[in-house]
């Protein structure tokens, strides 16, 4: 799981084709531009998350999300610090499957990270995924769904066999 989440946590920091950057300075929330520290592998027209806003914005240059629509797709225009992450849809995906936002437990806790995943585990992300609506279960997301349940099964078996301790079982 640490591997998985290590992973992950690169993916959601900007690693494996999943796009993000940080706002460099606040965004009042009726702003129509966005300065970010980057735009590079952004599209140049698409929507982007910030915390939970979407934002769709029609232009960028190297610095700016430019034309910005706020509250997009009925959320709530907020405003939002610099520093604060921005994402492209498929990080949030993930964070969605994880019941959790994963960079932004390791950009608060740094090393602390190592404990604070697994738990997170624990208490967020089993929860979460057992409450998921049954429809994750085909289309486009299933495979994060399996994958949590398998891993969340894995993980049962090996707390049994450690609570067993040496006993053979098999």
């Amino acid at each position: 799981m640490l591997i998985g989440c290590g992973i992950l946590i690169g993916v959601m920091a900007g690693g494996g084709g999943i796009v993000t950057t940080d706002l460099a300075s606040d965004v009042t929330a009726s702003a129509t531009q966005l300065h970010v520290l980057t735009t590079t592998d952004f599209l140049e027209e698409d929507y982007l998350i910030i915390g939970s806003e979407k934002i769709f914005y029609t232009a960028t240059n190297a610095t700016y999300f430019l034309g910005c629509t706020r509250g997009y797709d009925d959320t709530d225009a907020a405003e939002h610090e610099a520093g604060a992450r921005v994402y492209t849809e498929f990080s949030s995906t993930i964070n969605y499957a994880v019941g959790f936002n994963m960079a932004a437990v390791q950009d608060e806790m740094g090393w602390a990270t190592v404990f604070a995943i697994p738990i997170m585990f624990f208490v967020r992300t089993i929860p979460h995924i057992i409450k998921m609506s049954t429809n994750l279960l085909t289309g486009e997301l299933a495979i994060i769904s399996w994958f949590f349940y398998a891993m969340a099964a894995g993980f049962v078996v090996t707390l049994a066999l450690t609570l067993i301790g040496s006993r053979r079982v098999f």
